[in-house]
Formats: structure tokens, sequence, C-alpha cells
């Protein structure tokens, strides 16, 4: 007798293998692309000894294609807790869509110009590029209400057996888009900078590029990012290991807020993140 197959789509556990649907094409076809740029530019990242800022001048595209692998393989893995017809309903087909068409057009833009020497971002020079960093601000705010979009969807329809990584998942991908939101709307207005007398230039984190000599406000927009995959991961490590979901899934979303509004303190007094 032939074995019946096991879970209906809307159980499946988020690491089991991804289904074949729409939703997750899209996004698992960003972290493709993501990728396939990050090991194209390798050696150029290698060999082409140029800066921009003080750092490597194809550090800025490599550090946007790992980052945004990373949030679209978080959307792709956490939206498979919900039911297969929400997951390609057309709320989340649209975001999905509009996320990914904004995410191509800026990595192709940011690789342009990291291959010109010349700034993506803050970049007021020419009125072309300074309508073109404007449209990316509204890029970059189609891609992170990807996440915002995905906790309503969960918190409305997700399956909730793993109660950790559902609390986590919610919690984590609301409160790092609200984060992210206020802190890139900052770093719009005011530049990357507190102190400075010139965009660039000095002492600098290795990779990241922050500043070591003024306040650098970037450090406080990572952290709040990437609450998208750690406050998840912890809601997961809390149900794997028996402990108690909410304490640490608040737990873990309360100390990065912290860390974040303290970075971001420090950065508006003109204090470095590590001094010179």
């Amino acid at each position: 007798m032939t074995a019946i197959s096991s879970h209906p789509t809307h159980l499946r556990q988020p690491w089991t293998a991804l289904p074949n649907d729409q939703v997750t094409r899209i996004y698992i076809t960003c972290v493709l692309f993501a990728l396939a740029c990050f090991a194209v530019l390798l050696p150029a990242w290698i060999v082409d000894n140029r800066l921009l800022d003080s750092s490597a001048i194809w550090t800025k595209p490599q550090k946007f294609n790992i980052s945004l692998a990373l949030h679209f393989i978080t959307l792709a893995v956490l939206a498979q807790m919900l039911p297969a017809e929400t997951r390609n309903g057309w709320v989340m087909r649209i975001t999905a869509y509009l996320a990914a068409g904004a995410f191509i057009a800026e990595t192709i833009y940011i690789i342009i110009q990291a291959s010109r020497g010349r700034r993506s971002h803050y970049n007021f020079d020419t009125p072309l590029e300074t309508a073109i960093y404007i449209a990316m601000g509204v890029g970059a705010v189609m891609i992170v209400s990807s996440a915002a979009v995905l906790a309503v969807q969960l918190w409305r329809k997700a399956e909730r057996k793993s109660r950790g990584l559902w609390l986590g998942s919610v919690v984590g991908l609301a409160t790092g888009f609200a984060a992210t939101l206020y802190f890139t709307s900052y770093l719009s207005d005011n530049g990357r900078y507190i102190g400075a007398p010139l965009e660039g230039g000095g002492v600098v984190v290795p990779f990241f590029g922050w500043s070591r000599e003024y306040g650098d406000l970037r450090p406080a927009h990572f952290v709040a990012l990437h609450m998208m995959q750690t406050v998840p991961f912890a809601g997961w490590l809390a149900d794997r290991l028996g402990w108690n979901s909410i304490l640490v899934v608040g737990g873990a979303t309360i100390l990065q807020l912290v860390a974040a509004i303290a970075l971001f303190v420090q950065a508006l007094a003109g204090k470095p993140i590590w001094p010179v």
C-alpha cells in the first residue's frame, strides 16, 4: 500500500523544504540574485584598491548583497507558517513584487555607482543622482514594508503550534520594521555622521565602514534592522529548549531596542562606536 503524504501545507515547519509557490519563489529569487551579485563582485572586491569614504569601493555593494540576502531568506522561511492561500493572496504577492523590484533596481544602481567611484547614498552632487537617491528611499520603504506586511499576516493567520517562533516572528518583524523606518528617516534627513565636517573620510571600522572619529548613526540602524532575524531566532530557540517564549522574545526585543537607542544617543552626542 502506498503511503499517503503527511502534513497539510499550513502545518509545515519553516525549516522544511520550501514549497514552490509564487511568493516563496519571488523571495528565493531575490536571495539567489544577491548571492550571485556577491560572487560576481568578489574578484573586484579583492583586486580593486580604490577607496570611497575610507572603505574599499566594492564593500558597500557587498554589504548590501549580504544583508538583503539575509532579509529575503528570512521572509521566505517565516512565510511558510502561513496557510498557502494566505501566502499566495494578493496582499503578499503585491508586497513581494514591490520589494523585489525595489531591491533589484537599487542593487544595480549601487553596483553602477561603485564602478564609477561615486556614492549611491547621500549623493546630491547632480540632479539625477539626487532624484535617484530620493527614489531609493521609497524603494527602501518597500523592502522593509514586506516584513511589516508579513508580521500582520502571521498575527492574523499563522498556525501557532510553535508559539515562540510565531511570537518572535511577529514581534521581531514588526518592531524591526518600525525601528528601522525611524532610524532610516533620521539618517535621510541628517546624514550619516554627527560632528563631521564632511561626509566620509577618516578612520573607519573594517568592513562596516562606521566612523571611528565622529558620531555615526548607522550602527543603531544596523541593530534595529537585524531584529528581524535575531528575535524570531530567539523565539525558535525558546521552542527548542522549552523556555518561556514570552520572556525570551520580550527580553531579546528589549535588549536590542535598548542597544539601538543607546547607539543612537551616542551618535547624537558625536561619539564614535569604536574611538580611535
